[in-house]
């Protein structure tokens, strides 16, 4: 079984994020589960080794997030308030986007995930 971690700081939208991933990915065998802040992801992929991890803290607290996220896991999705374009293309993350996230930004970023190398995090 996979495992993927939304972290958001907002419960309300982490447990829509939740949701719209277990839409997406209905059919396959993945545990999604959620967390609110760094700290906190930080001890469940040293604890559960997610396959993927989605990023959904708004501002600088997202940058900070995925930059420190990235020394972890490899395969990560970043959706945030501001635009980071050029911040993830530089970090290799596969997939980012702005909020708000709808099932269609949300099958998007799970189609890219799911052609995204675990050991390399690119395409």
């Amino acid at each position: 079984m996979e495992k993927m971690i939304v972290c958001d700081g907002n419960a309300a939208e982490r447990e829509q994020l939740i949701d719209l991933a277990r839409q997406c990915l209905q059919g396959r065998e993945v545990q999604v589960t959620g967390c609110a802040d760094w700290p906190e992801l930080d001890g469940m992929v040293k604890q559960a080794l997610p396959d993927a991890v989605i990023v959904a803290q708004d501002g600088v607290e997202g940058l900070n997030t995925i930059t420190s996220a990235r020394n972890l896991v490899r395969r990560i999705l970043w959706f945030s308030d501001m635009d980071f374009r050029e911040q993830a293309y530089r970090l290799c993350v596969p997939f980012f986007c702005r909020k708000p996230v709808s099932t269609q930004k949300m099958e998007q970023a799970i189609s890219r995930l799911i052609n995204t190398s675990p050991k390399t995090g690119k395409s």
